[in-house]
């Protein structure tokens, strides 16, 4: 199914907050008590920018580990379950479109909020999106090549990914600059 995915980006959808809140009462209702809050990550979080139409929800809960216990509801709810997927304090869930073609529309990111071993990953996520909220020039870079890479990678999600990962990290690190220099 991983191999028929494609890189679709597109121009910002005001609709993309409703679909988030959407999703965040779905997450809230099967995971309850244990959720401390709830992001909407991700270039679908930012106004203005072209993204893939995916909407990214950081969840930090009180222990990832309980989280375990339910899987089932979030089959159920139509997430597929990814585990870790190679991030050791995660968990994982994708929604898929459902039309076959592999591509999906939600991504759950589930996190410890305390004693996080994947804690920079986590605050990366938050300042990333809040830079890019802010920097309009930072946040066309990434858009610009965002498109680019899509046209180039267009059935390669892997390619696709990889090729933002210098641009992302060059952002990260200017966005850890500027909001510390505001402490």
């Amino acid at each position: 199914m991983e191999s028929m995915r494609t890189m679709d980006v597109v121009p910002y959808d005001e609709n993309w907050v409703t679909l988030f809140e959407s999703e965040k009462a779905i997450l809230e209702n099967i995971l309850g008590e244990h959720v401390v809050r709830i992001e909407h990550i991700g270039s679908t979080s930012i106004q203005g920018i072209y993204a893939k139409p995916i909407i990214d929800l950081l969840v930090l809960v009180k222990c990832v580990t309980d989280i375990d216990k339910y899987d089932s509801q979030m089959l159920a709810a139509g997430y597929d379950v990814r585990g870790e997927k190679g991030m050791p304090g995660r968990r994982y869930f994708v929604r898929f479109k459902g039309d076959g073609s592999g591509n999906h529309t939600h991504h759950i990111h589930i996190f410890q909020a305390d004693n996080n071993p994947s804690h920079q990953d986590v605050e990366d996520n938050l300042i990333f999106r809040d830079y890019l909220r802010i920097d309009e020039t930072a946040r066309d870079e990434y858009s610009n090549l965002k498109i680019k890479l899509s046209k180039l990678h267009y059935t390669e999600p892997l390619s696709y990914h990889e090729g933002k990962t210098e641009c992302v990290q060059n952002i990260v690190k200017r966005a850890r600059e500027y909001f510390n220099t505001l402490k």
